[in-house]
């Protein structure tokens, strides 16, 4: 794998539709449905995103993986924190998924949670790297901006189709 994959435009524009379910509203009116469906689980839970992890931690609810880089919409947050995780650090680029994030986010798929992975740049594109590299039966979720939170049960098919966006973006 190349240093860096930059993410064209058009793969980024699919990537603004839901690659999953998506729970329209608020957190408050979205947290039972989240609740059940983590409840019914099999796999391990990823958070992608500061606001998505913050809202799971405020119900009581601990990812197994989160993947924050310090911001809700751009603007700085207050930094996540979970007792006992351990934490990675990696940087990454805005529109791209640099070949030390990757690596970053597999290392953290592969250990026991909890495990908090900071990203110095944005990590909205690593729930890509999630999709492609997460064990089936994951279940991640992620922010859909200012429309409510997208569930993505990762299978084979899932995991065909990040792998293969990611594979046509670093073939660019």
């Amino acid at each position: 794998m190349s240093n860096e994959i930059v993410i064209p435009e058009d793969v980024r524009e699919r990537l603004k539709k839901p690659l999953g379910r998506l729970v329209r509203g608020f957190p408050e009116n979205t947290s039972e449905i989240v609740r059940s469906v983590i409840r019914e689980r099999t796999g391990r839970l990823v958070a992608v995103g500061d606001a998505v992890t913050k809202t799971l931690l405020s119900m009581g609810l601990r990812p197994d993986v989160c993947i924050v880089d310090g911001k809700i919409e751009r603007k700085p947050v207050e930094h996540v924190v979970i007792e006992g995780a351990v934490e990675l650090n990696c940087e990454n680029r805005p529109g791209t998924i640099s070949g030390q994030a990757y690596k970053t986010v597999v290392e953290a798929l592969e250990m026991e949670g909890p495990v908090i992975v900071r990203v110095e740049g944005e990590e909205d594109l690593l729930g890509l790297v999630v999709m492609a590299e997460a064990p089936p039966g994951t279940l991640m979720l992620y922010g859909q901006p200012r429309e409510g939170v997208v569930i993505v049960h990762i299978n084979e098919e899932v995991r065909k189709l990040a792998q293969g966006l990611i594979e046509a973006s670093s073939q660019r």
